[in-house]
């Protein structure tokens, strides 16, 4: 199911469309007409390209801690053949 999602949101993603147009927004009291995408500024875009980057860079952190979890794990069974544990035989 988790497949089909990912796939789902991929194909969401291939097929996107774009909408030009502007947005009145008043910066420093003053009115100004910006250009948009989706009905996003420059800015905007530029704030969520730089949120999801944090995102991006917490995920690689914790990525990054379960391997060498993982890592370690294994080092410490290294000598011990799981398969032969788990079923008394040898491959």
């Amino acid at each position: 199911m988790q497949q089909l999602s990912f796939l789902t949101h991929l194909h969401k993603l291939i097929t996107m469309t774009f909408t030009l147009g502007t947005k009145l927004v008043t910066i420093n009291g003053d009115e100004y007409e910006l250009s948009t995408v989706n009905n996003l500024t420059r800015v905007e875009i530029n704030n969520r390209l730089h949120y999801i980057g944090d995102q991006i860079l917490n995920l690689a952190m914790k990525q990054n801690e379960l391997v060498k979890m993982r890592d370690l794990l294994d080092t410490q069974h290294e000598d011990v053949d799981l398969y032969e544990e788990m079923f008394g035989e040898t491959k």
